[in-house]
């Protein structure tokens, strides 16, 4: 019987840790999507270019720290509830045409975003990749994630809104008649 008992705990730790990195990756996500914008161009690419704006559609965003030099600071909810915080660096700004971004090395968040921006006839269409993944997490974090349904399908839905929050937080633009 005590021999059982120490296979048992031998076992303990290496089971563990799978248990843990594999609720971890399914923390992690990759979206792909376009859809479009009721908005010219400058004003989508203004919202969008503030990445504190990012908390006001993505619900697990807490906050966003743009330091101004292509560096900003994110902090996001893990789900127990606790907080994950990491810092990206843009890779591209090309005014009004795209904005890309990804974390910095030894991050607990991998990630890596670009958006494209089309004008077309006073519209615009956005075109989105978003990946991430958690490097770090804790055994509870990782058993939720076990537990829950993926997370690309609610990203891609938070993403979408986009739209709509511009339809209503923006002014419409000149000429426009409310309604069509």
């Amino acid at each position: 019987m005590s021999g059982l008992a120490l296979i048992g705990a031998a076992a303990r730790g290496p089971l563990t840790d799978a248990l843990r990195r594999f609720g971890t990756r399914r923390r992690g996500t990759a979206v792909q999507l376009s859809f479009t914008v009721p908005r010219p161009v400058e004003q989508v690419f203004a919202f969008c270019r503030d990445f504190e704006n990012f908390p006001r559609l993505i619900r697990a965003l807490r906050d966003v720290r743009d330091h101004g030099d292509g560096r900003s600071h994110w902090s996001a909810s893990t789900p127990s509830g606790g907080t994950v915080e990491w810092d990206t660096v843009t890779t591209k700004y090309v005014p009004n045409s795209v904005i890309a971004w990804e974390s910095v090395g030894h991050s607990p968040v991998r990630m890596r975003a670009i958006l494209r921006f089309l004008p077309e006839d006073g519209v615009t269409c956005m075109k989105v990749s978003v990946e991430y993944q958690v490097i770090e997490g804790t055994m509870r974090d990782a058993l939720l994630a076990l537990t829950i349904r993926s997370r690309a399908g609610n990203l891609s839905s938070q993403i979408r809104r986009l739209a709509d929050y511009l339809d209503h937080a923006l002014p419409q633009p000149a000429g426009a008649v409310v309604g069509d």
